[in-house]
């Protein structure tokens, strides 16, 4: 079963390192933007996975693979490390509330098991730069990626998937089992902190990005989103 699973995991991270490529070197295209897929390792049926926008950073891929003296990213080279990388780099500043939100007893070990990836695979600043593309390549970029995140989901078979953010919500949305409701509410205001669905039969929730919303990852929003979480995966 490992060797079939790792067969089919390498099968598909070729794909995704050409797919990328031909996208980021499409002259027709504006996506010359550095790429990869993966802030932690990958595992077959983690107890989570995590899908957030796209990954920071402003550098073109023509300027990274000069800087790193080599002709293209290649499969070996999608962000797979033995280490859940927002836990190594502190939260990466701004997403410290995730590390925040998965803490404690219970949900720092499911954390640092997560596999975690991103809704698009290419380096913008914020999810907004890329959707200033959609007609120079972004489209494309987009449609790609989310094709290759629901085949992913498929090889890996997480028994729970968090989405962050509208992107990945968004994006994902038309391949809900069911529509969205409501799991957890503010106490004041009535907002939604958590809402849930399935994705091809695994539970799914959607929760406000960690590096925006200032109000919705901290204080007491913070707290009944990590209690709701708590029962989640004390339960599996």
């Amino acid at each position: 079963m490992e060797n079939q699973f790792n067969r089919i995991l390498n099968q598909w991270l070729q794909e995704v390192a050409d797919g990328c490529h031909e996208i980021a070197t499409n002259l027709t295209y504006n996506m010359d933007m550095d790429f990869y897929v993966f802030q932690s390792n990958v595992s077959f049926q983690p107890d989570l996975m995590i899908i957030g926008s796209n990954p920071g950073g402003r550098k073109s891929y023509t300027s990274m693979n000069q800087e790193r003296a080599r002709d293209r990213r290649t499969a070996n080279d999608l962000g797979i490390s033995d280490h859940n990388q927002f836990l190594v780099n502190d939260g990466w500043g701004s997403m410290r509330s995730l590390c925040e939100l998965f803490s404690g007893s219970i949900l720092r070990p499911v954390f640092e098991k997560a596999v975690i990836t991103n809704i698009a695979y290419f380096n913008t600043g914020s999810f907004q730069e890329l959707r200033k593309r959609i007609n120079q390549g972004g489209r494309e970029a987009l449609q790609f990626c989310v094709k290759k995140n629901l085949e992913l989901i498929r090889i890996l078979c997480p028994q729970h998937i968090v989405l962050m953010g509208n992107p990945a919500c968004d994006n994902l949305m038309k391949y809900f089992d069911k529509p969205l409701k409501s799991l957890l509410m503010t106490l004041s205001g009535g907002l939604n902190l958590i809402r849930e669905t399935t994705l091809n039969g695994i539970p799914t929730y959607c929760i406000h990005h960690p590096s925006l919303n200032y109000k919705f990852n901290t204080g007491e929003n913070q707290r009944l989103k990590r209690a709701t979480f708590e029962t989640i995966f004390l339960d599996k």
